[in-house]
């Protein structure tokens, strides 16, 4: 058993240690192909380079001709707005609104990939500890109700199955947080 929890931990190690090799990534949004080069701070589409500033979040776009879309996220609520002379339809140019979930696109959800991270290694150590020692986690659950009482067969191979199932399903939420 001690083999497969060092392997757990090693595979949770290297998929922690990644790496950012360019600025440049594209984004696939609403049947369009967008290429957002983070480090310019441009978006570009059907040969329309859009300039930006910020993230997801917080953000101000300004178009080729010079009109501006902005938004500002605080908690669970927003605001935008857009400069007077704001127009995407005349011009053909993507909307404010559109150019922001591109780059919403682009940030990881950290609330979700935090929650599903954490509840990955508490199924994993929950799971360890029930696929290791099932007699234990079965006494604290209910033997401590009964004097010498010992917990059945089925009893421990059901807290070492539900463990093992546990231990699988915290891999696979720890794996694919990131």
């Amino acid at each position: 058993m001690r083999p497969l929890l060092c392997v757990l931990v090693i595979l949770l190690l290297l998929c922690a240690c990644s790496s950012n090799e360019s600025g440049v990534k594209q984004v696939e949004y609403g049947g369009k192909t967008f290429v957002v080069d983070t480090e310019a701070g441009t978006i570009t589409c059907d040969d329309q380079v859009y300039r930006y500033e910020g993230s997801g979040k917080s953000a101000e776009f300004t178009y080729p001709d010079g009109s501006t879309f902005w938004w500002r996220q605080q908690g669970n609520m927003g605001h935008g707005g857009w400069s007077a002379d704001y127009d995407p339809g005349a011009h053909g140019y993507i909307s404010g609104d559109t150019l922001l979930e591109v780059l919403r696109e682009l940030e990881p959800s950290t609330v979700k990939n935090g929650e599903q991270f954490l509840a990955g290694v508490v199924l994993v150590l929950v799971g360890a500890v029930n696929a290791i020692a099932p007699a234990m986690v079965w006494a604290m659950s209910y033997g401590w109700r009964f004097k010498n009482a010992e917990p059945s067969d089925a009893a421990l191979v059901i807290y070492r199955f539900g463990g093992i199932v546990a231990c699988v399903i915290g891999a696979f939420l720890v794996l694919f947080s990131f």
